[in-house]
Order: structure tokens, then C-alpha cells, then sequence
């Protein structure tokens, strides 16, 4: 009996080793339609201007963006200074699901609890990702574009009925 409960340990010692090792999956490959996005790579600062009620606001911006977690993600660190506030602190990371065609995104902001995911393809040279619908939550919609080299442009939109309201616009140049 005491042998059958060693040989029975082994062998559930055995699978979760295996199930463990697959899970982890260590052979992924980035997907190379991510290299489609080199162009937002780099360390950029710049000018957001926001749309307010009652006119603009403009804020210094600066947003690194770079490869991580084995080359699958880009990984966007943005941060906003508007005067008499704190800057924002928030992280994007944004990969290629292959099954399903699309880019995803999950956004990390210090003014929400949990990720907004969003999705979306390549229009054009531009990255357009759209929020997944959720009860409560504005449709967002945000677009990274490259004017010239050493330009950057992220539009953050929410739509409002069929139309969609421009929130901000971030201009980057590249450091």
C-alpha cells in the first residue's frame, strides 16, 4: 500500500510538473505583426491638448514605449503634467492575438481600478483600437499615427451616439 501512495504522489508530482511547464509555454514567439507598430517605439514627449467644456487645456506629456515580456507586448509608459495637478501615471500594453486578426490592448490608468481592453487593426500606417462595450462605460476609440520620424500623435475619442467627441490629442516628438 505505502508503495502505491508513493507511486501515486510521483505520478501527480509528475503531471502537475509537465501541465506546469506547457502552461507556461516558453516557446511563444512574438507575433510579427507587431513589428508593424515600430513606428510608436521610442521615448517621446510632447504637447496634450484636451478638449473642455469651455475650451482647452494643455498639458506636457512624455510616453516611452518599447518592447517587453518576451518581445509579445509593446509596453506604453505615458504620464501627463497639467499646472497645479500631479502627473498621470499609466501604463498600455498593447500585443497581436493571431486567432482572432486583431490587436488588443490593455490600459492601466491611476484614475481607474482594473484595465479597459480594447481592440483593433492597422488603418492606413495608423493603430485605431476601440474599447470592448461595457454596461456603464463610454465606447473610447484611440489612434497612434506617425506624421514623419520623429512624430508621434495619439487621439483619444468617446463616442456619443454616432458621432465621435475628440478628448485629447498628444503630440510627440521623438527625444
Amino acid at each position: 500500500m505505502k508503495a502505491l501512495t508513493i507511486t501515486f504522489v510521483a505520478c501527480i508530482a509528475a503531471l502537475g510538473t509537465i501541465t506546469a511547464a506547457s502552461a507556461q509555454n516558453h516557446d511563444l514567439k512574438p507575433a510579427e505583426a507587431l513589428q508593424k507598430l515600430s513606428f510608436m517605439k521610442g521615448n517621446w514627449t510632447g504637447k496634450q491638448d484636451f478638449n473642455i467644456p469651455n475650451g482647452k487645456m494643455v498639458g506636457e506629456a512624455s510616453n516611452q514605449i518599447d518592447d517587453a515580456i518576451g518581445g509579445r507586448y509593446l509596453c506604453e509608459m505615458l504620464s501627463t503634467t497639467i499646472s497645479g495637478r500631479k502627473p498621470t501615471d499609466t501604463r498600455h500594453f498593447i500585443t497581436y492575438d493571431a486567432k482572432a486578426g486583431k490587436f488588443k490592448a490593455w490600459w492601466y490608468t491611476d484614475t481607474s481600478v482594473g484595465p479597459m481592453e480594447f481592440e483593433g487593426d492597422l488603418v492606413g500606417e495608423s493603430l485605431v483600437l476601440t474599447t470592448k462595450p461595457m454596461e456603464g462605460r463610454p465606447i473610447l476609440r484611440a489612434s497612434y499615427a506617425t506624421p514623419s520620424a520623429k512624430t508621434l500623435t495619439y487621439t483619444l475619442e468617446m463616442k456619443q451616439g454616432t458621432d465621435w467627441t475628440k478628448l485629447f490629442v498628444t503630440t510627440y516628438t521623438k527625444k
